[in-house]
């Protein structure tokens, strides 16, 4: 991929930050740089590894709800205010 020199504006621009001249520069130079190792890694020759999936991994456990009613209601009586059974919390964006 070859990265333009308003890449890292659009990016900054989408992401809400706000960079000066230098910082633009600098996150530049460091995209270019992934952008290179992601060149670098895609001509390794994987043709010989076999395909898997590690969709096996979320399979470790079985999918069985632990209830400790007295856990629970310990964990939501520390909280200042409460909403019916449930911990009230402020909004965190």
């Amino acid at each position: 991929m070859i990265l333009e020199k308003d890449n890292v504006s659009k990016c900054a621009a989408m992401t809400k930050i706000r960079l000066n001249a230098g910082e633009a520069e600098m996150y530049e130079n460091e995209l270019k740089d992934l952008f290179r190792w992601v060149e670098e890694l895609s001509k390794v020759d994987t043709s010989a590894v076999p395909e898997t999936s590690i969709g096996h991994a979320a399979y470790l456990r079985p999918d069985e709800p632990v209830v400790n009613e007295k856990l629970a209601d310990t964990l939501v009586g520390e909280f200042n205010e409460q909403q019916g059974h449930c911990a009230k919390v402020k909004k965190v964006l």
